[in-house]
């Protein structure tokens, strides 16, 4: 944009010498028709410049080492209220030159500055690379974003709050001490009885509830069998995340608890989990969970966060963590 306003002023400056030097010849045209390009961009871009903005889409995790991008599309604001035939009327009769986007990109140990320019089409969209080669959250913040007109002359200035992070794990290692894990979801009997769907057999026992009976194999055995349900303990098994204190830490961290999350979740077990002293405990149910957890972590703007889930008392277990080994 600052190269085509340039050379629009360099046109006016030498239309306006021609016309100083040669005023009765097409000189005056020529200086009032460059003149009239401001203008007319100003009228003809107003429009869109005016309902043109952005929106970012990128993936909440990546592999580390894989291809990734960021993508910025230009839509209008209005879109919600028009129909799609009048939008991409308004596209077309009151174009842009594009959208010029400017990012301010940080991640734990790294911060950087990016642009990208959109072209100003009916949903036309940019990307930008991003970097897998370092583990941890990627957050990509909008400092500002420039509506461009259609000669490229007038530009439109808007701070916009947009924000889009990407967190990139490394693969699953595992610890050196994975045999203090649980091997297996250990059950035990319902309190009160009831149904249940994995049940266990023995001999009858004074104070039993009648109901529980099983009569075909105490007929086969010729004495009272009970069917008795089980269930899984309650839930109450904390995985506390060591802090780490280098890039190199994190990624071994890191690696031992996604093993680990796999493991226990192969064995249907859920399970909270706490990094270092930080108050804030999430709930982990399946990998998802485990994501959300370390994009809070690792986002230094959002480790005030407080647990909204009620958090056990007591836990029946804790598992520690940490880039050396894993240890309970």
């Amino acid at each position: 944009m600052v190269g085509r306003q340039i050379v629009y002023a360099i046109s006016a400056i030498c239309a306006f010498i021609f016309f100083l030097l040669y005023p009765p010849w097409i000189s005056w045209y020529i200086l009032v028709l460059i003149l009239l390009l401001l203008p007319f961009d100003f009228i003809i871009s107003l429009p869109g410049m005016l309902t043109k903005t952005i929106r970012l889409s990128a993936p909440t995790m990546l592999e580390q080492n894989s291809v990734g991008a960021l993508r910025v599309i230009g839509i209008h604001k209005s879109i919600q209220f028009m129909i799609k035939t009048l939008e991409i009327k308004i596209a077309r009769f009151f174009p842009v030159s594009g959208i010029l986007v400017r990012f301010q990109v940080t991640g734990d140990d790294f911060s950087a500055k990016c642009k990208i320019l959109c072209t100003g089409g009916h949903e036309d969209h940019g990307e930008i690379a991003i970097d897998t080669s370092k583990t941890g959250l990627t957050v990509f913040n909008v400092k500002k974003y420039l509506t461009i007109s259609l000669i490229g002359l007038i530009s439109f200035r808007y701070r916009a709050p947009y924000q889009v992070s990407v967190l990139i794990m490394p693969p699953a290692k595992k610890p050196t001490r994975a045999v203090a894990l649980p091997r297996g979801l250990i059950l035990r009997p319902k309190p009160g009885g009831g149904y249940s769907e994995d049940h266990d057999m023995r001999k009858y026992l004074p104070g039993d509830p009648v109901k529980s009976i099983h009569w075909k194999l105490s007929a086969k055995y010729d004495s009272l069998i009970i069917r008795e349900p089980l269930v899984p303990p309650n839930h109450s098994r904390l995985v506390q995340v060591v802090a780490w204190t280098n890039a190199e830490e994190r990624d071994l961290t890191l690696s031992h608890l996604r093993w680990v999350t796999d493991y226990l979740h192969k064995w249907d077990m859920s399970f909270y989990i706490k990094y270092s002293d930080n108050s804030y405990i999430s709930e982990v149910r399946d990998e998802s969970d485990l994501f959300e957890f370390l994009r809070h972590v690792l986002n230094k703007d959002d480790r005030k966060r407080i647990a909204s889930a009620s958090i056990p008392k007591r836990f029946s277990w804790i598992y520690h963590v940490s880039a050396e080994e894993a240890h309970q």
